[in-house]
């Protein structure tokens, strides 16, 4: 070992001392190679740059994201004092954001082939785990991130989302969800709260203050668009997928009815559901049951058990190039 490379090695271990997370465009070649493969966990956000109505910014999902992140790191590091906690930077990325003037987007197989890039970069370094927090409810969105996550499995590397999770009970109305923070339809992010509502404001208060504007406080509930054709003949769908059995594609189905109907309104309010209701508890709630699911599907990657993920609009992932 030549004596630069000590030097470093020695930096790297007096940063590593305070198990802090480390942020990996800041090391070395030499400190990656020193790096645990069996103990080393990456972090990131990503998310994309949205309009969320007149009082949130437009980085909303991206700060949240962040936010849910450094949660994670600190409940990793108490449960497993060994875990290096590395950070890949945030991507600003994201499809299916709502079309509102403010919000940037970019194609799904942009953000799949990204992130599988990524992703395979970190296993072909010999990694085994990559802990994504996102909180953006694009399907297009969503399944890109699992086609990647899927296919990197098959190559033995654990790219862990745990928002598909997550996102899936919201508007699902978990019943464990609900009782674990509180919340109740309506205000937990679900079909008539999916953005910009009581659920994300909520989220804000919790992370980001500072950054918001004061009138979630007076604005009150959003438009709710009117139900057209397309709803009722989607939502015939899910009404009989629902008695079939198929729960799973039944709400597939209804959120996809929802979301059309919302998005296609030529007046659409560029949110749902009421901020006003919103506060940093029921923020804090949610945020920490996030965290808590992120950090019991990596223990679960770790036992060598295959993390199940399904996003809203899996069942119906093979027209993702259609609509």
């Amino acid at each position: 070992m030549t004596e630069p490379e000590l030097l470093s090695i020695l930096r790297f271990r007096a940063i590593i001392a305070n198990m802090k997370p480390i942020n990996y465009i800041e090391l070395t070649n030499v400190e990656v190679e020193a790096l645990s493969r069996a103990d080393t966990v990456f972090l990131s956000a990503i998310s994309p740059i949205e309009a969320h109505g007149p009082h949130l910014p437009l980085g909303t999902d991206i700060f949240v994201a962040e936010n849910l992140r450094d949660r994670i790191a600190e409940r990793l590091v108490a449960a497993r004092p060994e875990t290096k906690i590395i950070y890949l930077p945030t991507l600003a990325l994201g499809s299916d954001p709502i079309p509102v003037k403010g919000s940037i987007s970019i194609g799904h197989q942009g953000i799949q082939s990204i992130v599988f890039d990524i992703g395979k970069s970190l296993s072909d370094l010999g990694f085994k785990y990559w802990i994504l927090t996102d909180n953006h409810g694009g399907p297009h969105h969503q399944m890109a991130i699992e086609l990647s996550a899927r296919k990197l499995a098959g190559m033995g590397f654990n790219l862990i989302a745990p928002f598909h999770t997550l996102f899936r009970r919201m508007v699902g109305h978990d019943s464990g969800l609900l009782e674990k923070t509180g919340l109740r339809p309506g205000t937990c992010g679900d079909s008539d709260d999916a953005h910009g509502g009581t659920n994300e404001t909520s989220l804000c208060l919790a992370a980001f203050a500072d950054k918001m504007s004061d009138l979630w406080k007076s604005i009150g509930q959003g438009k709710i668009s009117d139900k057209k054709l397309q709803y009722h003949a989607l939502s015939a769908v899910s009404k009989l997928l629902s008695a079939l059995g198929a729960k799973d594609a039944a709400l597939d189905f209804d959120f996809l009815a929802h979301a059309l109907t919302w998005v296609s309104d030529p007046e659409m309010s560029p949110y749902q559901g009421n901020p006003s209701k919103a506060s940093p508890e029921a923020g804090n709630a949610m945020l920490d049951y996030h965290a808590d699911l992120a950090v019991d599907l990596y223990e679960q990657a770790r036992s060598g058990k295959p993390v199940e993920q399904k996003p809203l609009g899996w069942s119906i992932r093979a027209i993702r190039n259609l609509v």
